[in-house]
């Protein structure tokens, strides 16, 4: 798939390209993003179809499918020990989703492309769901550009469905760079942000480690309208790490200090004891309960059957001003 091929490149710009490199499967997929799945073959291409239509409704005023499914004791000891101790060493965050969702139900969608962010469809007791989450592998989990506008499209299709949202955090801000914002990481960061409040589905969040600034906020924050936001006790819901955060916070109290690098090195461990757990924002009800990880399916499992017949008024009008 391209617009020009090979030949209309050649003369147009002079460089050297096969159709395969230009616009391949391979190409599409990790490069560009304009493909969403890939298959090696016919037969398996009509198998990623069937699939993935098991997880949708026939149309926008249809019901999920659901699946049957027998209530058992949802309690998983696996989720107790994926997170590292260290807030630094990264964990495949679809061993989390593994953990939540019905076995062997997690179907990934654009998985090849922006691996910063991992989106898919799942079932939760039955039930289709969509899923978001960062993943601490790629990046250490940051949003970029390419990530927000994979997070916002699958979110957008994902509302246009009824499929209810579950978005899982673990997000240490925005990627830094003249790239970056040279190429307008804010106004496609936005993009997600946008999708996700304007979402009329159910929206459920998990913090399950970092939830870092503005990144934090359009990971379907309580301030953007999401329903649930649950945290797990080691997250970290603050503006910026503590050593950032401190540098600039106290600067004046730090260079006026004897010793410097011990003064913050306090004032480190204060505003880490602050607000290096999730009880501060739950106080201020930003976030609904701190869980613990093993409880995680079974409130989420509740949560959504809470909210299945969730409806949002929206004003009339023609649509929204997405930032495109």
């Amino acid at each position: 798939m391209f617009v020009t091929g090979p030949n209309v490149v050649k003369t147009v710009t002079n460089e050297e390209v096969s159709s395969e490199e230009l616009g391949g499967a391979s190409t599409h997929s990790t490069k560009s993003g304009v493909t969403h799945l890939t298959a090696p073959n016919d037969m398996d291409c009509i198998a990623q179809v069937k699939k993935l239509l098991s997880y949708m409704p026939q149309n926008c005023e249809d019901v999920l499918p659901k699946l049957p499914y027998e209530p058992g004791d949802e309690t998983r000891e696996i989720l107790e020990t994926i997170v590292p101790e260290s807030a630094n060493q990264p964990y495949d965050i679809r061993s989390v989703i593994d953990g939540i969702c019905d076995e062997d139900s997690f179907f990934e969608i654009h998985k090849d492309y922006a691996d910063n962010i991992v989106v898919g469809f799942a079932r939760l007791a039955g039930r289709s769901i969509g899923i978001v989450a960062n993943q601490p592998m790629s990046l250490a989990g940051v949003l970029d550009i390419e990530s927000s506008k994979k997070g916002a499209r699958f979110t957008r299709f994902c509302d246009c469905f009824n499929i209810p949202l579950l978005v899982l955090v673990d997000v240490p801000g925005f990627l830094p760079g003249t790239d970056q914002e040279w190429n307008g990481i804010i106004t496609n960061g936005a993009k997600l942000l946008y999708a996700l409040s304007e979402a009329t589905v159910p929206r459920v969040t998990v913090i399950t480690r970092k939830a870092y600034g503005g990144a934090y906020d359009v990971m379907n924050s309580k301030h953007i309208g999401a329903d649930m936001n649950y945290a797990w006790p080691g997250a970290e819901i603050a503006v910026m790490g503590a050593k950032g955060a401190s540098e600039i916070i106290f600067k004046n109290e730090i260079m006026a200090a004897e010793d410097p690098a011990k003064k913050l090195l306090e004032k480190e461990a204060e505003y880490a004891e602050l607000f290096a757990n999730p009880y501060t924002a739950a106080e201020r009800g930003f976030i609904d309960e701190v869980i613990e990880p093993r409880e995680t399916r079974k409130k989420l499992i509740k949560s959504f059957a809470m909210l299945e017949n969730k409806v949002a008024k929206r004003p009339r009008k023609k649509h929204g001003n997405i930032p495109l």
